[in-house]
């Protein structure tokens, strides 16, 4: 049930007169009840089984955050949060990076791993399963760093892991952040509906208009670079840059406004990465709820920086690159977060304490980071090493076939850089909603019209595959 579908926007509007005018507002613990069956329902349509993995992962954290409340000794502790990462981690290895690691093991033993040779291994990955495995695990390693309080509500819990708006891809959110949310009683007002619908707006024009439109030609071009000459090679390198930053994003937006529509606020997961001075700044501004959880659970958990320059620039390595592990079973995966992990590092020497700063402009600055996470996205991008290297190598080549796939990327490009530039992830909402109600009748009709439109040309999004 994606976002940009016409079956999602029925559900969600049967969701919302469930949710606020079936059920009275006294009734908050049949509210809970129908928003937990509408977030397995929301799940659950991709694969019935997958739900029970998503109980298995809310069944576990739970049991462990309980015991570990009435834990006193260090040794149970340890015990109880080594369950809660070996479940949660086990079943994020088996179903994500099962058969990688088996076909690695097979060649380097000198055999070849032929498809059916291990059918068990050959499972589809679980939509979501690194979010709310992620979101889930965090939740016992608070309680178990006694940051966070064991919650005794299986049905707040369980509402917290599988709510449905960010449920699939984000944001990644903390229990504190929003378990006591969806504890309580929530009202919806009309400004959190008003500001909600116009985030949804907003992120489906990102997805669809923009995101879709450049994402038909950097698809073609990265499935086969040979057949394109350098300019457009170049056009499809910057444009997956655009099309995975509003995907996501848009993703995102869609996602906090649905939530905000059920009274419930969102952290923001993106503030103009493109915009970013160095590589270190980019990380703070691109998938915030991603970067936040790896820097507070990972690298702090292996030291952080307080064991020495040598340890810290290992730390930061180690964190990025299995940072880029998260993101698929794949070597370009590996050396995308191994690559970002030798630019923080590079940066952090560069920018020591005692560093004068930066001369450059920083128009510049800001020109040198963006290319240098373009480089970095073309082995995300690359479906294998190989096709990366031809993807480079035809950077040079004097050909070009233009066509209307070629002008439409363009423009849209072109739109996208500008909005990216121009307008910050809450801006675009706060301009319409503080337009007339005429003026915001025709732009949500345009948005319906579009995605009309586009129906046969949109897809899933693309961290759908994370």
């Amino acid at each position: 049930m994606l976002f940009n579908s016409l079956e999602f926007a029925v559900f969600l509007i049967a969701v919302l007169i469930g949710h606020f005018w079936l059920i009275p507002r006294s009734a908050v613990r049949g509210r809970k009840i129908f928003l937990l069956a509408a977030s397995y329902l929301f799940y659950a349509s991709w694969n019935p089984f997958f739900s029970l993995l998503l109980a298995f992962s809310t069944g576990v954290d739970y049991s462990m955050g309980l015991a570990l409340g009435g834990a006193a000794s260090s040794a149970r502790r340890r015990l109880y949060v080594s369950t809660s990462l070996v479940a949660n981690l086990g079943l994020l290895g088996f179903y994500k990076y099962g058969f990688f690691v088996t076909e690695g093991a097979f060649a380097l033993s000198g055999r070849t791993l032929a498809p059916g040779d291990l059918p068990w291994l050959e499972v589809a990955l679980p939509v979501g399963i690194s979010f709310y495995t992620f979101q889930s695990l965090s939740y016992t390693l608070d309680v178990y760093r006694r940051v966070q309080a064991p919650t005794r509500s299986l049905l707040d819990f369980a509402l917290y892991v599988s709510f449905f708006p960010q449920l699939v891809a984000g944001p990644i959110v903390r229990a504190k952040e929003l378990l006591g949310q969806l504890a309580g009683p929530r009202t919806s007002t009309p400004e959190d509906f008003e500001l909600g619908l116009a985030r949804v707006a907003t992120g489906l024009v990102k997805k669809v208009l923009l995101a879709d439109t450049i994402g038909v030609f950097v698809d073609a071009v990265f499935l086969d670079p040979g057949a394109y000459g350098g300019v457009e090679v170049a056009l499809a390198i910057y444009g997956f840059a655009f099309q995975i930053f509003f995907d996501f994003a848009g993703y995102c937006d869609i996602a906090i406004g649905v939530a905000r529509m059920l009274g419930v606020q969102l952290p923001e997961n993106f503030d103009r990465p493109y915009r970013s001075l160095n590589v270190r700044e980019f990380w703070r501004r691109w998938h915030i709820t991603l970067s936040t959880w790896l820097r507070d659970y990972l690298y702090v958990s292996l030291g952080g920086n307080r064991k020495g320059a040598a340890r810290t620039l290992t730390n930061l390595f180690a964190t990025m690159l299995l940072g880029g592990l998260w993101h698929g079973a794949g070597w370009g995966f590996v050396l995308w977060g191994a690559y970002h992990g030798v630019l923080l590092g590079i940066h952090r020497v560069w920018r020591g304490p005692n560093a004068a700063p930066p001369r450059l402009p920083a128009w510049l600055r800001v020109v040198v980071t963006f290319h240098l996470v373009c480089v970095g996205w073309i082995l995300f991008r690359s479906p294998t090493l190989e096709s990366a290297g031809e993807l480079v190598s035809r950077l040079g080549s004097t050909e070009f076939y233009g066509g209307l796939a070629f002008v439409q990327a363009a423009v849209a490009l072109g739109i996208a850089a500008v909005v990216h530039v121009a307008t910050g992830s809450r801006q675009l909402t706060d301009w319409l909603v503080a337009r007339s109600a005429w003026l915001q009748g025709v732009v949500y009709a345009a948005v319906a019209w579009a995605l009309y439109f586009m129906s046969g040309r949109t897809g899933e999004f693309i961290y759908f595959q994370f």
